[in-house]
């Protein structure tokens, strides 16, 4: 491979990168402000929410839920399995 080519390359992997940055930080913006199972409110700014809170993109539907919520979810799930 020559030079050229890993330019070319690096130089597109980075324009691939920055837009699929920009898309995710634009659907941060359509976060819910309340769990999406039983609405209790969320904080953005309570740095332990934000760590154990998971989010959930499917088709660019944006849910959130919180911890009791996912837990409850994964343990349906196991015992379907």
């Amino acid at each position: 491979m020559s030079r050229r080519q890993k330019r070319a390359i690096k130089r597109q992997m980075g324009k691939d990168a920055t837009e699929a940055m920009s898309e995710k930080i634009a659907q941060f913006g359509k976060l819910p402000k309340s769990c999406s199972a039983c609405s209790k409110p969320f904080d953005k700014l309570d740095r332990d929410m934000v760590q154990s809170w998971n989010v959930v993109v499917r088709q660019d539907v944006v849910r959130l839920f919180c911890p009791v919520c996912i837990n409850k979810a994964k343990e349906a799930l196991g015992e379907c399995e």
